[in-house]
């Protein structure tokens, strides 16, 4: 456990210093960018997302879950990675006038073509950046992660600021793998120059075929509205539905990616070493929705005024669809980490099924909406419905392979609920009592006051609900420093 607690401090840490680089590029690109230039981006990483999930093939997870994981496997994986990597380099880069063509837009071409060079990187990226998670050196990683973002930050907002509009972000994306791969190999204690092999081919074609399967329907989900709305609306409404769940993937992406990237070793071991597996998921769902459910709900009560002073008023549009994708993220909260669990005990295949069946329903109702309606708020409304089903298929395939002890989970997410209630109860008499001000520093007052009120209402309320991520250490120590509880035991 003292693994787990540790991997997530620094896990957390990283991804919230990552957030903070990543929200400060955001707010000065929407300055320096027009909303049709980062739809052209957008549009760009759709159109290449199911090569993406080619070139990973599921190396990673392969390196972290296999049980007598040998040099063999490792070289054959980094065998594999150049493979796919440099396949389909020249896939993109031949086919990107294709794309041009097909969105009528030439600038796509260039865009698509520098951004396929990172297909040539990330193979020197990847393996060791799965071996450091496998060895849980979560403080390496960080380290790896924030200098690699400053740096793509560095580039993306420099040559934005030069004039070179939506290729600024896809030259800031190459120069951050180049700094993840250099990085990450320093960290390693071995630091080997690996030879790449094929002797291992067997085990991880095997595992990568049902790995990809599933992650490639779930990436033509996952960037089928910015495909389809890039082709039927235009790219402003790609950056526009980008924007509003932007904040919602402030933390379904980006802090539980920082969560995910733990857990999923830490179901490994549990795994391996005979432990329930279903204890330590609920735990971590309950853990997860007391954090996530109040920002969500934050977030939907501010959005115009989040929207406003984050990206200025040219995004004020995004702002309506916010609340849907928070919702969406609400439910998704409750079942972020099953299918990372289900993985983790080796049954990849019930992940894959549940995928094949749940991406490609979201998928027709997403290009259904966009289709019938053309409207920004259908997409987001066919977008909640298919997060809010995909709950119990997710929990379906969990159970075949890790039974779910759904009384303490329902007990868990209740205590959750009631926290959401406590802790948004002033911030919603806050927002009702103020229209959405035209000022910036107007709007960052309301912000702050609610933010404050919110976070004192949230600490107060896991102590008086005695919410179980009160026997957190981390959260310990946290109520300590700031003088509200006295030495409790561990």
């Amino acid at each position: 456990m003292s693994n787990i607690r540790r991997g997530l401090f620094f896990s957390l840490n990283e991804r919230f210093l990552l957030i903070g680089i990543s929200l400060t590029g955001a707010m000065l690109l929407a300055r320096l960018l027009t909303p049709e230039e980062i739809g052209i981006y957008s549009v760009s990483l759709a159109v290449i997302g199911i090569a993406q999930v080619m070139r990973d093939f599921g190396i990673g997870n392969f390196l972290i879950q296999e049980r007598n994981l040998s040099e063999a496997h490792i070289r054959t994986a980094f065998g594999f990675a150049l493979l796919m990597g440099c396949t389909l380099f020249l896939i993109v880069f031949l086919a990107a006038p294709l794309a041009g063509e097909f969105y009528a837009d030439e600038r796509l071409v260039k865009t698509m073509r520098i951004s396929a060079i990172n297909f040539l990187v990330l193979p020197f990226c990847s393996i060791s950046l799965s071996l450091l998670r496998r060895s849980m050196m979560f403080k390496r990683l960080a380290a790896v992660g924030v200098t690699a973002a400053i740096t793509g930050f560095s580039v993306s907002v420099s040559l934005a600021y030069a004039g070179h509009g939506p290729n600024s972000m896809a030259f800031g994306a190459v120069a951050s793998n180049l700094m993840t791969g250099t990085l990450a190999w320093i960290a390693r204690t071995d630091r080997k120059l690996l030879l790449p092999s094929l002797t291992e081919w067997r085990v991880i074609l095997k595992f990568g075929t049902q790995s990809s399967a599933a992650s490639i329907v779930t990436t033509i989900s996952m960037d089928i509205n910015d495909l389809a709305l890039g082709r039927i609306l235009g790219f402003a409404p790609v950056a526009m539905i980008s924007r509003a769940q932007g904040l919602m993937n402030l933390f379904h992406r980006d802090i539980m990616a920082a969560v995910r990237v733990v857990m999923y070793p830490a179901f490994a071991q549990a795994h391996r070493d005979g432990e329930s597996v279903d204890a330590q998921y609920v735990r971590s769902v309950t853990n997860v929705t007391a954090f996530a459910w109040p920002f969500y709900g934050f977030a939907a009560l501010y959005a115009d005024q989040l929207i406003r002073l984050m990206f200025g008023t040219q995004w004020a549009e995004a702002a309506h669809l916010v609340p849907v994708f928070c919702l969406a993220g609400a439910f998704a909260a409750t079942s972020n980490l099953a299918l990372n669990a289900v993985i983790a005990v080796g049954r990849i295949e019930l992940a894959t099924r549940a995928d094949l069946f749940l991406q490609p329903f979201r998928a027709i109702l997403i290009i259904g909406a966009a289709i019938l309606f053309e409207s920004l708020y259908a997409c987001a409304i066919a977008f909640l419905i298919s997060t809010a089903t995909a709950v119990p298929t997710i929990y379906f395939a969990k159970h075949k392979c890790i039974p779910t002890n759904f009384l303490s989970l329902g007990k868990g997410l209740m205590d959750s609920a009631k926290l959401t209630l406590i802790t948004l109860t002033i911030p919603s008499i806050i927002a009702a009592l103020n229209t959405s001000p035209e000022s910036p520093t107007s709007i960052l007052g309301i912000l702050l006051l609610a933010a404050v009120t919110s976070g004192v209402a949230w600490i107060f309320g896991i102590i008086f609900l005695d919410h179980p991520v009160q026997r957190d250490q981390a959260f310990q120590s946290l109520i300590r420093n700031l003088g509200l509880l006295t030495r409790k035991s561990d």
